[in-house]
């Protein structure tokens, strides 16, 4: 009886130790940095991958935690995601992120992390998986860069038909970005904005030039025909595969929190964020600048026409924003000094 039990039991450890090898021969083989931290978020199991990373061995690695490794304020962030995993038991997939290497190379991966939890569904550790991405986000670059460079063509085309549309579409998206920044959009968001920014008067390349460029005051005829520029940027925008909000956001960019605006004359809860955003950007820039029909009217009178349509046509929110802005740059306009960063 007992040579069985012994037989039985030394099977056992033979069967647990081929499937430990068969675990750690498939973890050391899959081309992902992967890894088990325990509850004070310090390593406790590496793949190969993720030892060949740091050129040592993964006995080399337990123990550590991420400030061994990476900057302090890197470390933090990816102590934080796993403390909240721990906390929660809620897992972070996919997470996109760059990473400074201890070579001082930057990549850019994709994280997720998942909660360990024993038996008593109690979480002990976190488990994540770690993917280099950054060849496929060189790759949506280059994309990006095209598509900028597009944009940078379109400016060239419009400033022959008309310098001041051109100008102002430049300078309406560096102040986009600078209030996206200050509300802490995503980057993504941002991005979108400024494009939208870029493209918001495309369809003032089918306006007559001499209503354009106008030296006197418009005939009612001639204001509907400028007017109808967001009808037709939008048309022109639209067929294309923009995100969904870009279009909308150029063809709100003239209503009003009131109504008061167009085309549509909308109210403020059917306005796009994007389009609040756009429509002070528009007034702030036209105003200050000169147009064929007046002179520029200045700083302060932009700033008074913003606070006194507060909540009635300018989104509070955004307008205090502006004016905290303009009056940390001593009350002059910052984006005629700034280029773009698309």
């Amino acid at each position: 009886m007992k040579k069985k039990v012994r037989k039985s039991y030394t099977e056992l450890k033979k069967t647990l130790s081929f499937e430990r090898d068969i675990l750690q021969n498939l973890l050391d083989n899959i081309p992902d940095a992967i890894y088990f931290k325990d509850n004070k978020n310090r390593l406790v199991r590496v793949n190969k991958y993720y030892a060949d990373g740091y050129k040592l061995s993964p006995e080399d690695i337990i123990g550590k935690t991420d400030f061994d490794f990476f900057q302090k304020d890197q470390a933090q962030r990816m102590f934080d995601d796993d403390t909240y995993v721990l906390k929660t038991g809620r897992p972070i997939i996919g997470k996109i992120e760059r990473t400074l290497l201890p070579n001082g190379t930057y990549v850019c991966v994709t994280t997720t992390k998942i909660p360990i939890k024993n038996k008593k569904n109690r979480v002990t550790g976190t488990m994540g998986v770690t993917r280099d991405i950054t060849a496929y986000d060189n790759t949506e670059q280059t994309n990006l860069d095209m598509i900028i460079n597009s944009l940078k063509v379109l400016d060239k085309i419009l400033e022959t038909k008309d310098p001041y549309t051109f100008g102002h579409t430049r300078r309406v998206s560096i102040i986009a970005e600078r209030i996206a920044k200050e509300l802490s959009w995503e980057k993504n968001r941002i991005l979108e904005l400024k494009i939208s920014a870029e493209l918001h008067d495309i369809g003032k390349i089918l306006i007559p030039l001499e209503i354009l460029n106008k030296p006197g005051k418009l005939s009612e005829l001639e204001y509907k025909m400028v007017q109808e520029h967001v009808q037709q940027s939008y048309d022109m925008l639209k067929p294309y595969s923009f995100p969904s909000n870009l279009p909308e956001a150029v063809y709100q960019h003239h209503e009003r929190l009131d109504g008061t605006g167009y085309p549509r004359g909308l109210l403020e809860d059917n306005i796009l964020p994007e389009a609040k955003i756009l429509a002070i950007c528009d007034v702030m820039e036209s105003m200050i600048s000169h147009r064929p029909y007046r002179q520029a009217l200045g700083m302060e009178a932009t700033l008074q026409e913003l606070k006194d349509n507060i909540g009635n046509k300018y989104d509070k929110n955004i307008v205090d924003i502006v004016l905290r802005v303009i009056n940390e740059n001593n009350n002059k306009p910052f984006w005629l000094n700034s280029e773009p960063s698309l």
